[in-house]
């Protein structure tokens, strides 16, 4: 077959990619015949292009914090990988010439998906390769966007489905991230917050909290919070003091930090209160592992929470 740079004559490809039925052959047919797509940063039109998911590489992981479906949601993997191997790639990649390389900008799972089609597939009769290989695809050239609008695209593009699968410190990253774009893009901050609750499924009070987490307490006291050791009820309560107390706290009392204690902690408490309720370590304290149903979880957080409220620390799990 013909390439040229990396993709395919045009003519060739659509002759290689017909279907075996009508229906599927008018669903591939329609989204090749748009022949371009509107630019994603506002520079006219973009051609539609045939490239080789072999030459691409992935956005690098500061730019991109949406971890691939294969090992976060596999139903929804599973459920795209029997759709492409189906009727193809309908939806075009974004990719963008940096570097000397083809970074993908949207379409990671895609082209995951194509490369392990080819993998598993190659040796069955009469597959079609060419339909995996070279889907389509829409390219920004080196000097065309910058560094900042590569990100923008791929939040635009990427933005999660299911945003409460994340890891906590992939939601909080990417909830700051995101309003660092609206602010680029000069919205009010009430308009930022509106927004991004929209685009990710969260409660206006879920955005205030992340960026809370993000911008109010150290890293070191976030790191227990992404490491599951502390609930974000928890974690919260750091708000209520300053960079440098927070400090003193985790230095002081790292090993001490348990979810009762710090949930214990109240606003305007000075270090000497913060210290009595810290150093309760052994006064009738005792750590319980308790087994509940699955489904049943966050109604049994929710349970000991409000009787943990009701009861002195000292008899707290």
């Amino acid at each position: 077959m013909a390439k040229k740079s990396g993709g395919v004559v045009n003519a060739e490809f659509l002759q290689q990619l017909k279907q075996k039925t009508d229906g599927e052959s008018k669903k591939v047919k329609d989204v090749l015949e748009k022949a371009s797509v509107i630019s994603a940063v506002g520079n006219g039109r973009k051609s539609i292009e045939f490239r080789d998911v072999n030459e691409m590489h992935p956005a690098p992981e500061a730019w991109n914090r949406y971890p691939l479906l294969k090992g976060d949601q596999p139903d929804r993997y599973l459920e795209l990988k029997m759709a492409i191997y189906d009727k193809g790639v309908l939806n075009p990649l974004t990719l963008w010439e940096h570097d000397g390389k083809l970074v993908i900008l949207a379409g990671h799972n895609r082209q995951a998906i194509c490369r392990e089609i080819i993998d598993e597939c190659q040796t069955e009769r009469g597959f079609d390769e060419n339909k995996f290989r070279y889907p389509p695809c829409i390219v920004y050239g080196e000097d065309e966007i910058t560094e900042e609008q590569a990100i923008d695209i791929i939040n635009d593009t990427n933005l999660y489905r299911d945003f409460s699968k994340l890891p906590n410190k992939v939601r909080i990253q990417i909830t700051k991230e995101r309003m660092e774009v609206y602010k680029r893009r000069r919205y009010a901050k009430g308009e930022r917050i509106d927004q991004l609750a929209r685009d990710l499924g969260l409660e206006k009070t879920a955005v205030y909290e992340n960026l809370s987490i993000y911008e109010k307490v150290i890293e070191p006291l976030q790191e227990m919070y992404y490491n599951e050791k502390l609930t974000r009820k928890a974690i919260l309560r750091f708000v209520f003091f300053d960079a440098d107390t927070q400090k003193w706290i985790f230095d002081t009392y790292e090993d001490q930090l348990s979810e009762a204690k710090v949930k214990a902690l109240k606003k305007n408490m000075g270090r000497a209160d913060i210290s009595r309720v810290l150093e309760q370590e052994g006064k009738g304290v005792k750590r319980l592992t308790v087994e509940v149903p699955e489904d049943r979880v966050n109604e049994f957080r929710n349970m000991f929470a409000e009787w943990l409220q009701k009861e002195p620390i000292e008899k707290s799990i």
